[in-house]
């Protein structure tokens, strides 16, 4: 409890507070976004003396309102972009570059940053992250860096961004320990993350299941942290919610590189499970869904949720042919393409699909989002000076295709909700077959994010 409110109160409170303030921040969006920050103005005061006919002279003094006109000292924001290009995830990095090129191309085309251009140099995080990071900013003399897909990589760099004296913003990786730990708890102001944390993966998944008639749950996750938090977060929240479920079997394939699911299938098999919960996620979930159709699990269980099965590269892998349980294939991302509804995520879709031919994957989405947040923030602030463009993106709101993100000042992370869905019979062709989803169900975030000062799960404090 904080001050006789519950942590779910507090944080509902923070986050809402910009409503009744008026939208700060910015709307981004085709043709170089829509900035809602208020321009920077100045007044002139100058005086005049008038004499009337037959009248003694009189001094007026006259106030004029004008835009200032800033510029950057520089022609060039360079910007550091980092993602998986190689190996088992390498798609992931595509997507990140996807999403950075639009944005950069956007921006470029509208005049640039305070007549700035924007530049971007890609490296592959594959190889030693934080080396690439390191060669970006000391080599390259990048201003920002942006992506990372890893968990285990933004664990890695984040500590480094005090040494480098840069702004990081995540766009893909997870863990929660990268806000909890390593901007709360430790301090490092350098860090943001625009995308969902694993609040999303395992919190909201049971926020979802709690409302199926199924009582006996098991798990095939990666066994790796993402994997074995997700799958405590969800057994954890469920079990607040729903006292009466059982958690029958557990079972953790290593990741990446499971081509073969059978072993953890069949274990599962062998229990009265009703219902699953997987975090397996691009090749591995599609495999683990096209073996478990075949092996009959599928046919034995009444539901399944895989949180991440909605990103696209598992959607196009699965198409028509992805599952379809008696309760439902519910499966969510860090950003769906139709949600929320809006005029800004079309436009977005839009772009999107006519620049790449497929629709967009959530870490474009993020990585689009972050440069045009970069955008904003340089000119609100009409500088590049770290400390002030820092303070200036604490507590931002953006309006962006995934809806309204807010940037928790405490942690900075983005506050924004993404539905889940259940896998429907009907596709959309955009670039590739892909399934529709129906039952759409949205929970408001700051009902299962993980609140500071004490990080308790809302509802349970």
């Amino acid at each position: 409890m904080l001050g006789g409110l519950s942590v779910a109160d507090e944080n509902r409170r923070s986050f809402l507070k910009f409503l009744g303030a008026g939208i700060v921040g910015l709307a981004v969006g085709v043709a170089g976004g829509y900035a809602l920050a208020p321009e920077r103005v100045r007044e002139i005061i100058r005086t005049a003396t008038i004499t009337q006919q037959g009248g003694a002279p009189s001094t007026v003094t006259i106030t004029r309102t004008e835009a200032l006109v800033t510029r950057l000292p520089r022609d060039t924001i360079k910007i550091g972009v980092l993602g998986i290009r190689s190996g088992t995830w390498a798609t992931y990095g595509t997507y990140i570059e996807q999403g950075a090129r639009l944005a950069v191309e956007e921006i470029n085309s509208a005049g640039g940053i305070l007549g700035s251009k924007i530049e971007i140099s890609i490296r592959d995080e594959a190889a030693d992250a934080v080396k690439q990071a390191r060669e970006l900013v000391e080599q390259e003399r990048v201003d920002f860096l942006i992506g990372v897909d890893s968990s285990g990589n933004a664990m890695r760099i984040g500590p480094i961004m005090p040494e480098l004296n840069r702004v990081l913003i995540i766009v893909h990786a997870a863990t929660h320990r990268v806000t909890e730990e390593l901007v709360y708890r430790q301090g490092i102001k350098h860090i943001f993350r625009v995308s969902v944390p694993v609040y999303q993966d395992g919190i909201l998944a049971a926020w979802i299941a709690k409302d199926l008639s199924i009582r006996k749950w098991a798990g095939i996750n990666p066994d790796y942290e993402y994997g074995r938090v997700s799958w405590e977060f969800f057994k954890t929240t469920l079990k607040a919610l729903r006292p009466d479920v059982e958690f029958v079997s557990e079972q953790w394939n290593p990741s990446p590189g499971t081509t073969d699911f059978s072993k953890w299938i069949s274990a599962v098999m062998a229990t009265d499970a009703e219902g699953l919960f997987t975090v397996n996620w691009a090749v591995e979930a599609i495999t683990l869904h096209k073996q478990a159709t075949e092996l009959g699990l599928y046919k034995k269980l009444k539901a399944v949720f895989n949180p991440m099965g909605y990103s696209m590269d598992v959607a196009y892998g699965l198409g028509k042919d992805y599952p379809r349980l008696e309760y439902g294939t519910w499966v969510s991302g860090r950003y769906v393409w139709f949600y929320p509804p809006t005029e800004i995520n079309k436009r977005f879709v839009d772009a999107f699909t006519r620049r790449w031919g497929r629709l967009p994957a959530y870490s474009a989405e993020a990585t689009y989002t972050a440069i045009y947040m970069i955008k904003t923030a340089i000119e609100k602030a009409g500088t590049l000076d770290l400390d002030t463009l820092i303070k200036t993106m604490e507590d931002m709101v953006v309006i962006s295709p995934a809806g309204v993100r807010w940037i928790r000042p405490q942690d900075h992370q983005a506050v924004y909700e993404v539905p889940y869905g259940r896998i429907s019979g009907n596709t959309i062709n955009v670039g590739g077959e892909a399934p529709l989803l129906t039952d759409i169900r949205a929970v408001p975030a700051f009902l299962y994010y993980r609140s500071p000062p004490d990080y308790k799960i809302p509802f349970i404090s």
